[in-house]
């Protein structure tokens, strides 16, 4: 990966990050990029090899995103990441992670539900309970078998707050409950049309940009 194309990459994608997390990119044994944030440094230079017990080493191996706490990490410090594999067709060529400080309350719900918002109430709604969120002209919505409810949160806070194992990122505005998903069927250009149990008039798209990565995390 060339060093000028990811400064300008992530130049490009600053705004929505919170301005708390650091930012760390590896290839396959070694980090080539790090921007750390006022409130955490893992003091981490490009050129250092990716260590074990680290999260990142941890995605690279499984192939799969992760979101969790680090304690006595190889950094010396506790934090909170989210480590995302960078891949290339079906090889896994590095590794994106945002890295925060260790401040549960802060990154993750209490509870295992959401807050939605409709007919002037809210509603405590169980993750299990939510087949897809979605995002229209700006707006956060979760759909469930008892409606469709506003939330406050934006689809990359939510992806980063969800269990990933779960929601997945299926479409730039798209989280699918991986648990409701009844049917995959092929469209155009390698991309996916996804059928859900609760919802089976719903036809849910899957993007090229995330095909590849839904494909692998799917295991098909």
């Amino acid at each position: 990966m060339d060093l000028t194309s990811i400064q300008t990459i992530v130049e490009a994608i600053r705004d929505p990050i919170p301005q708390e997390a650091s930012i760390a990119i590896a290839d396959q044994s070694r980090f080539i990029f790090y921007q750390p944030s006022k409130s955490i440094d893992l003091r981490i230079k490009p050129g250092d090899e990716i260590q074990e017990g680290t999260l990142t080493r941890l995605a690279l191996r499984k192939r799969v995103r992760l979101s969790k706490f680090v304690d006595s990490s190889p950094f010396g410090i506790d934090y909170y990441a989210t480590s995302t594999p960078i891949t290339n067709g079906d090889m896994t060529i590095g590794c994106f992670t945002l890295i925060y400080p260790s401040y549960p309350e802060s990154y993750l719900p209490r509870y295992q539900f959401l807050i939605g918002k409709a007919d002037g109430r809210w509603v405590p709604v169980p993750f299990s309970d939510i087949y897809l969120i979605t995002s229209e002209t700006g707006k956060t919505f979760l759909y469930t078998t008892g409606g469709k409810y506003l939330n406050k949160y934006s689809l990359v806070e939510l992806e980063r707050m969800l269990p990933p194992e779960q929601f997945i990122r299926c479409h730039r505005s798209f989280l699918v409950n991986v648990n409701e998903i009844a049917e995959i069927h092929p469209d155009f250009h390698s991309t996916f049309v996804l059928v859900l149990k609760k919802n089976r008039n719903l036809r849910v798209s899957v993007s090229q940009k995330y095909a590849s990565r839904f494909r692998h995390l799917m295991g098909f």
